[in-house]
């Protein structure tokens, strides 16, 4: 009943742009019979699932059904998941495609069996955790499906314990055919996020982004929405990859402990204030909400999704900048950047002038002034195409960017992405990257954290230990 195992990268599919008040249901198209993430059934404390022996019967026929987030052992003191069952009704028969991502941990070799309707069985991934401690891993399934009520099993066959990133059916064989929320969202309907804001809200929901604001301000939202759809768009045309889980946008009134204007595991969080467009000059001048922020925020998940890294996070800026220009470009925010430029490239003289020392009277918060403007260099030295081939390139160092992030200590994971991220820079010919950093003092090796700028006693230089 089943053939087939694939591993490998998650690509986006067509868009679909729609209002969605209640979860579940299939995707525009029909492609998705179900999907765990996207009907928030996994459960986050491993404890309010009922097991039996070792057993979890999941039923997708209702509503509150919980799922594990993995299978052995889960929590400290329990009997470890054995096997979770998915009962659903299937209303076609035909050709099916299990999806499933997941890691299996820091010990024990995992591995997991998959049937359905008690029909042949096949097995997932053999992954020696030891070796390559939390690795990201699909596997795909093919299962032929009869019409009305059916049964998928998983097994855990060997390991201490494995987490799932994602479970879905589709009638694609393609992985991109649903959008992947993170396991670990904190308000993931759209229920939970009225109880924490108090009020009625909305859900708007694309192949890749989901956002939640208060039902009063649906109209303004669904303008925002509009231009986030298109930057994501950009965005990964432009890194040719998608973050590692579907983006998030909270909206949280103000003063609210979530409405802190920043970004985290590909969840983006922001007050009312957002939406407030006849407050916004760029809006009532031009037709265009203020989105630096929220494409900025964008931009950093997609790039740190990736693992490059250049000054602070000077990529993701540059990438936000790039994107904004290209979907909500106005007179405004072109201003705006021809400010921050010219305070960059300023601090970058006084720094060049002063021996390649950065300024005495700024904070080291604001080191990567320097990183921008090299890399502004670079921009106009290069050409229109240069983010577009760097990330070409940085996509072809993809296994080793995953890879440095199992070196352990933050530092080395750090240093080797950036090593990598000079590496790619300097393939692209006309800008000499390398030979650019060496002229201004800019380490080759080190990344700027791992140079602790904000810590008493850095010396407000930009080489490693190794260069000096």
């Amino acid at each position: 009943m089943f053939s087939g195992r694939f591993s490998g990268e998650s690509q986006r599919g067509t868009l679909a742009l729609v209002f969605l008040f209640v979860l579940g249901g299939s995707l525009a198209g029909g492609k998705e019979v179900w999907n765990i993430n996207n009907r928030c059934l996994f459960d986050a404390t491993n404890k309010a699932y009922q097991m039996n022996d070792g057993n979890v019967t999941v039923d997708l026929r209702g509503e509150g059904a919980l799922c594990p987030t993995g299978l052995g052992h889960l929590v400290s003191g329990r009997v470890p998941v054995k096997e979770i069952r998915f009962v659903f009704a299937s209303e076609a028969e035909g050709r099916y495609w299990l999806h499933i991502g997941w890691e299996p941990g820091g010990s024990g070799t995992e591995q997991f069996e998959v049937r359905c309707n008690s029909g042949e069985a096949a097995r997932s991934t053999l992954a020696d955790a030891a070796a390559k401690p939390n690795q990201s891993i699909v596997d795909r399934f093919g299962v032929t499906l009869k019409n009305g009520a059916s049964e998928i099993a998983l097994r855990h066959l060997s390991g201490d314990g494995l987490r799932f990133r994602y479970i879905f059916l589709s009638a694609s064989e393609d992985e991109s055919s649903s959008p992947l929320l993170s396991p670990d969202l904190k308000f993931p309907t759209l229920k939970a996020y009225e109880a924490e804001c108090k009020e009625p809200g909305i859900m708007l929901d694309d192949r890749g982004m989901r956002l939640f604001a208060p039902k009063r301000k649906a109209k303004e939202a669904q303008i925002i929405f509009g231009y986030l759809v298109k930057a994501y768009d950009e965005l990964q045309r432009i890194v040719g990859s998608q973050p590692e889980y579907k983006l998030v946008v909270y909206h949280f009134p103000e003063g609210s402990e979530h409405a802190w204007g920043g970004t985290s595991e590909c969840v983006i969080w922001y007050g009312y204030k957002n939406l407030e467009l006849d407050q916004q000059e760029e809006w009532t001048r031009y037709k265009v909400p203020h989105l630096s922020g929220y494409i900025e925020e964008m931009a950093h998940n997609f790039d740190g999704s990736l693992g490059v890294q250049f000054g602070w996070e000077m990529t993701g800026w540059n990438l936000g900048v790039k994107t904004t220009q290209k979907v909500g470009n106005n007179p405004i925010f072109a201003a705006q950047i021809r400010d921050t430029r010219a305070t960059q490239s300023e601090t970058f003289r006084r720094y060049v002038t002063g021996g390649c020392k950065f300024p005495d009277d700024l904070p080291g918060n604001l080191c990567d002034r320097i990183h921008a403007h090299l890399l502004w260099m670079c921009e106009r030295m290069y050409g229109p195409t240069f983010w577009e081939d760097f990330f070409h390139e940085a996509q072809k160092e993809r296994e080793n960017l995953e890879a440095a992030k199992y070196l352990g200590d933050a530092d080395k994971v750090r240093n080797r992405k950036y090593q990598i991220t000079v590496e790619c820079f300097d393939r692209l010919e006309k800008i000499q990257f390398r030979k650019m950093l060496k002229e201004y003092q800019l380490s080759q090796t080190t990344a700027i954290k791992s140079l602790r700028p904000t810590e008493p006693g850095w010396d407000r230089r930009f080489l490693g230990p190794d260069e000096r």
